[in-house]
Protein backbone atom coordinates (compact mmCIF):
# COMPACT_ATOMS: atom_id res chain seq x y z
CA UNK A 1 0.00 0.00 0.00
CA UNK A 2 3.29 2.16 0.96
CA UNK A 3 4.79 1.42 -2.25
CA UNK A 4 1.69 2.27 -4.74
CA UNK A 5 0.66 5.30 -2.54
CA UNK A 6 4.17 6.40 -2.28
CA UNK A 7 4.56 5.70 -6.74
CA UNK A 8 0.99 7.19 -7.40
CA UNK A 9 0.95 9.93 -4.98
CA UNK A 10 3.51 10.85 -2.66
CA UNK A 11 4.81 10.99 0.51
CA UNK A 12 2.03 13.15 1.94
CA UNK A 13 -0.22 10.07 0.98
CA UNK A 14 1.57 7.57 2.98
CA UNK A 15 1.08 9.66 5.88
CA UNK A 16 -2.68 9.94 5.08
CA UNK A 17 -2.83 6.04 4.72
CA UNK A 18 -1.23 5.67 8.23
CA UNK A 19 -3.24 8.32 9.84
CA UNK A 20 -6.42 6.38 8.02
CA UNK A 21 -5.10 3.25 9.32
CA UNK A 22 -4.84 4.03 12.79
CA UNK A 23 -8.28 5.20 13.18
CA UNK A 24 -9.48 1.83 11.28
CA UNK A 25 -7.07 -0.11 13.78
CA UNK A 26 -9.27 1.53 16.94
CA UNK A 27 -12.28 -0.42 15.55
CA UNK A 28 -10.72 -3.56 14.76
CA UNK A 29 -9.12 -4.04 18.19
CA UNK A 30 -12.51 -4.01 19.81
CA UNK A 31 -13.80 -6.42 17.36
CA UNK A 32 -10.53 -8.70 18.37
CA UNK A 33 -11.76 -8.55 21.94
CA UNK A 34 -15.51 -9.08 21.13
CA UNK A 35 -13.62 -12.12 19.65
CA UNK A 36 -11.65 -13.16 22.06
CA UNK A 37 -14.95 -13.22 24.31
CA UNK A 38 -16.90 -15.48 21.79
CA UNK A 39 -14.04 -17.97 21.27
CA UNK A 40 -14.13 -20.13 24.37
CA UNK A 41 -17.95 -20.02 24.32
CA UNK A 42 -18.17 -21.23 20.44
CA UNK A 43 -15.62 -23.89 21.24
CA UNK A 44 -17.00 -25.35 24.28
CA UNK A 45 -20.26 -25.72 22.85
CA UNK A 46 -19.55 -27.06 19.75
CA UNK A 47 -17.22 -29.78 21.13
CA UNK A 48 -20.80 -30.54 23.26
CA UNK A 49 -22.37 -30.49 20.14
CA UNK A 50 -24.57 -27.50 21.46
CA UNK A 51 -25.39 -26.11 17.65
CA UNK A 52 -28.08 -23.89 18.89
CA UNK A 53 -25.56 -22.33 21.51
CA UNK A 54 -23.17 -22.49 18.56
CA UNK A 55 -25.25 -20.48 16.25
CA UNK A 56 -26.62 -17.97 19.09
CA UNK A 57 -22.96 -16.76 20.45
CA UNK A 58 -21.75 -16.60 16.86
CA UNK A 59 -25.00 -14.06 15.95
CA UNK A 60 -24.18 -12.08 19.28
CA UNK A 61 -20.84 -11.95 18.47
CA UNK A 62 -21.25 -10.84 14.35
CA UNK A 63 -24.24 -7.80 15.83
CA UNK A 64 -21.79 -6.81 18.18
CA UNK A 65 -18.59 -6.59 16.24
CA UNK A 66 -21.45 -4.94 13.45
CA UNK A 67 -22.27 -2.19 15.45
CA UNK A 68 -18.48 -1.40 16.04
CA UNK A 69 -17.36 -1.23 12.52
CA UNK A 70 -20.99 0.70 11.57
CA UNK A 71 -19.91 2.91 14.17
CA UNK A 72 -16.75 2.96 12.31
CA UNK A 73 -18.19 3.50 9.34
CA UNK A 74 -20.32 6.42 10.25
CA UNK A 75 -17.57 8.24 11.84
CA UNK A 76 -15.51 8.15 8.32
CA UNK A 77 -18.71 8.79 6.34
CA UNK A 78 -19.74 12.01 8.37
CA UNK A 79 -17.28 13.45 10.53
CA UNK A 80 -13.78 11.97 8.50
CA UNK A 81 -12.29 15.71 9.08
CA UNK A 82 -12.67 15.56 12.60
CA UNK A 83 -11.28 12.22 13.27
CA UNK A 84 -8.32 12.90 10.99
CA UNK A 85 -7.44 16.35 12.89
CA UNK A 86 -6.96 14.53 15.78
CA UNK A 87 -3.82 13.46 14.27
CA UNK A 88 -2.90 16.51 12.35
CA UNK A 89 -3.37 20.50 11.55
CA UNK A 90 -1.86 20.19 8.28
CA UNK A 91 -4.86 21.15 5.98
CA UNK A 92 -3.58 19.10 2.91
CA UNK A 93 -2.51 16.16 5.20
CA UNK A 94 -6.06 16.45 6.98
CA UNK A 95 -7.71 16.53 2.98
CA UNK A 96 -6.06 13.48 1.98
CA UNK A 97 -6.46 11.50 5.10
CA UNK A 98 -10.81 12.37 5.04
CA UNK A 99 -10.76 11.69 1.32
CA UNK A 100 -8.85 8.02 2.33
CA UNK A 101 -10.54 7.53 5.14
CA UNK A 102 -14.14 7.63 3.38
CA UNK A 103 -12.97 5.25 0.58
CA UNK A 104 -11.31 2.78 3.14
CA UNK A 105 -14.43 2.66 5.56
CA UNK A 106 -17.01 2.49 2.76
CA UNK A 107 -17.29 -1.04 3.40
CA UNK A 108 -16.50 -1.05 6.89
CA UNK A 109 -19.70 -2.58 8.57
CA UNK A 110 -18.96 -5.85 7.07
CA UNK A 111 -15.28 -6.11 8.21
CA UNK A 112 -16.36 -7.34 12.28
CA UNK A 113 -18.84 -10.34 10.03
CA UNK A 114 -15.86 -11.14 8.46
CA UNK A 115 -13.47 -10.75 11.29
CA UNK A 116 -16.30 -12.76 13.76
CA UNK A 117 -16.34 -15.49 10.91
CA UNK A 118 -12.27 -16.19 10.20
CA UNK A 119 -12.36 -16.37 14.70
CA UNK A 120 -15.02 -18.52 14.57
CA UNK A 121 -13.84 -21.26 12.44
CA UNK A 122 -10.82 -21.15 14.68
CA UNK A 123 -12.86 -21.54 17.51
CA UNK A 124 -14.19 -24.65 16.57
CA UNK A 125 -11.12 -26.57 15.47
CA UNK A 126 -11.34 -25.67 11.53
CA UNK A 127 -7.40 -23.52 11.80
CA UNK A 128 -7.83 -24.29 7.74
CA UNK A 129 -10.26 -22.30 7.43
CA UNK A 130 -9.41 -19.67 9.59
CA UNK A 131 -6.22 -19.54 7.90
CA UNK A 132 -7.56 -19.21 4.65
CA UNK A 133 -10.00 -16.82 5.58
CA UNK A 134 -6.92 -14.51 7.20
CA UNK A 135 -4.87 -14.90 3.98
CA UNK A 136 -7.77 -14.32 1.37
CA UNK A 137 -8.29 -10.95 2.28
CA UNK A 138 -4.51 -9.91 2.78
CA UNK A 139 -3.09 -11.97 0.16
CA UNK A 140 -4.88 -13.70 -2.76
CA UNK A 141 -7.12 -10.30 -2.83
CA UNK A 142 -5.59 -7.28 -2.01
CA UNK A 143 -2.33 -7.62 -3.56
CA UNK A 144 -3.79 -8.40 -7.20
CA UNK A 145 -5.83 -5.25 -6.83
CA UNK A 146 -2.92 -3.37 -5.63
CA UNK A 147 -0.92 -4.50 -8.26
CA UNK A 148 -3.91 -3.93 -11.23
CA UNK A 149 -6.07 -1.48 -10.12
CA UNK A 150 -3.42 1.49 -9.59
CA UNK A 151 -2.32 0.64 -13.34
CA UNK A 152 -5.72 2.54 -14.40
CA UNK A 153 -7.14 4.59 -11.86
CA UNK A 154 -3.51 5.64 -9.84
CA UNK A 155 -3.61 6.95 -6.52
CA UNK A 156 -7.65 5.91 -6.12
CA UNK A 157 -7.20 2.21 -7.65
CA UNK A 158 -4.70 2.40 -4.35
CA UNK A 159 -7.55 3.29 -2.10
CA UNK A 160 -10.32 1.28 -3.53
CA UNK A 161 -8.47 -2.00 -3.26
CA UNK A 162 -8.62 -1.73 0.39
CA UNK A 163 -12.74 -2.11 0.29
CA UNK A 164 -13.10 -3.86 -2.67
CA UNK A 165 -10.66 -6.57 -0.93
CA UNK A 166 -12.89 -6.30 2.65
CA UNK A 167 -15.97 -6.75 0.19
CA UNK A 168 -15.11 -10.21 -1.66
CA UNK A 169 -13.34 -11.75 1.15
CA UNK A 170 -16.84 -10.87 3.05
CA UNK A 171 -18.64 -12.58 0.41
CA UNK A 172 -16.35 -15.71 0.59
CA UNK A 173 -16.59 -15.96 4.34
CA UNK A 174 -20.29 -15.18 4.36
CA UNK A 175 -20.18 -18.70 1.97
CA UNK A 176 -18.56 -20.70 3.77
CA UNK A 177 -20.36 -19.86 6.79
CA UNK A 178 -23.41 -20.93 5.14
CA UNK A 179 -21.82 -23.95 3.76
CA UNK A 180 -20.76 -24.76 7.55
CA UNK A 181 -24.05 -24.21 8.97
CA UNK A 182 -26.00 -26.28 6.34
CA UNK A 183 -23.52 -28.80 7.51
CA UNK A 184 -24.83 -28.24 11.36
CA UNK A 185 -28.07 -28.86 10.41
CA UNK A 186 -26.78 -32.02 8.60
CA UNK A 187 -25.59 -33.58 12.04
CA UNK A 188 -28.11 -32.53 14.46
CA UNK A 189 -31.17 -33.68 12.80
Amino acid sequence: IDKGLKEYGGDLNIGAYGIVNRLGFFFVMIVMGINQGMQPIAGYNYGARQFDRVDRVLKLTIIGATCVTTLGFLIGELAPRLAVSVFTDDPELVRLSAEGMRIVFFCFPIIGFQMVTTNFFQSIGMASKAIFLSVSRQVLILIPCLLILPQFYGQLGVWISMPISDLIASLIAGTMLWWQFKQFRKVSV
